[in-house]
């Protein structure tokens, strides 16, 4: 993967930190691009290039040090807390996005300590949906020096729903397709559970075409035959993709995205899909604030329901996503972290 396709849901931050009349700057630090990690002497050199973005971080900080608000997407966590003396004096300015760190600090020892450690030294993090999580107390969350986003939208543009009743399709002059389409997305990795996820949907939705989008189609075998599989490495084939699905299924381990929120939920609400997904702290407000987009599983047994109930709803035009991609736009997160900074001056 490049370092400017590193989670590109993310990228509405640094227009907000533009739009912001609170003076704001957002710093990139993909942790991407240094080559093969299939080696021992690939994963060493892999770290070693990790650890040289971080200590150049600390001079791109300095260079910017004159706004009071900087925003800094992609830490890894060792390697933040060793070049973390460095910027003791800027503490106070910089905000750090917290993406995978939360769910590696609750399932590694090692992880946990090393962010128990920024947090006594004074980091201060960026957290998606809310920092409202049962058990994380010793990370220092929640804190009122911490910034809550919601997860941002990209303003792609929503697409039409197609209503599905005879009347609402005579008036717009459309027909909905005859079979639903449900889709599964991402990077293919054991955590994300498409293999199984795509089994158990071809068992219950024989009916409905199923799509598989993934960036990296070779690494794909034992699915369905009734499977499409789509290479999804374009952004423009990834939302074309997107949009094509009645819905989109994610079936993630908890043990890895538990505390973790989901960038193709954001990009489906984008092109008007609507997500169905495990019911997780992060994942359930994402999914349902300010309006809901999609449903909500707590067993894997329970998926099908969910499907259902989303295709009909979705087919209704039940769910709202113009008002939920308003309320998560780059003007949107400005106004938030405008209010933030209104707070702090008052606090």
């Amino acid at each position: 993967m490049k370092p400017d396709q590193y989670h590109p849901s993310l990228r509405p931050l640094e227009e907000a930190c533009r739009l912001a009349e609170s003076d704001w700057i957002c710093l990139r630090n993909p942790l991407v691009g240094f080559g093969e990690r299939r080696s021992l002497i690939g994963k060493l050199l892999w770290k070693g290039a990790v650890m040289l973005r971080h200590a150049a971080l600390v001079f791109r900080c300095w260079a910017v040090c004159s706004h009071p608000h900087i925003l800094i997407r992609e830490f890894s966590t060792w390697p933040l807390l060793l070049v973390f003396p460095l910027l003791l004096p800027l503490r106070r300015k910089l905000f750090f996005v917290i993406h995978h760190n939360l769910q590696w600090a609750a399932s590694s020892r090692i992880e946990r300590a090393g962010f128990t450690a920024l947090a006594r030294l004074g980091a201060r993090w960026v957290l998606f949906e809310t920092q409202e999580l049962a058990g994380l107390e010793a990370l220092d969350i929640p804190s009122g020096q911490n910034l809550v986003l919601p997860h941002p939208v990209l303003e792609s543009g929503v697409r039409p729903i197609i209503l599905a009743s005879p009347e609402n399709t005579k008036i717009i002059g459309l027909t909905p397709p005859a079979r639903p389409v449900i889709g599964v997305a991402g990077y293919n990795r054991p955590e994300k559970g498409s293999g199984e996820l795509l089994k158990l949907l071809a068992e219950c939705f024989p009916d409905c075409e199923l799509m598989l989008g993934t960036a990296n189609p070779e690494t794909i075998s034992g699915l369905p035959g009734v499977v499409q599989i789509v290479d999804t490495a374009s952004d423009e084939a990834y939302s074309r993709m997107l949009a094509q699905c009645d819905v989109l299924v994610q079936n993630s381990a908890s043990n890895r995205y538990f505390y973790r929120v989901s960038g193709p939920v954001a990009d489906a609400a984008a092109c008007g899909t609507a997500v169905i997904a495990p019911d997780f702290p992060l994942l359930q407000h994402q999914i349902t604030s300010p309006v809901p987009v999609g449903e909500v599983f707590q067993r894997l047994e329970k998926m099908p329901q969910a499907v259902q109930t989303a295709i009909e709803s979705a087919r209704a035009g039940k769910y709202d996503f113009a008002a939920y991609c308003a309320a998560r736009s780059a003007q949107a997160l400005a106004e938030c972290l405008d209010r933030f900074s209104r707070r702090r001056q008052d606090g």
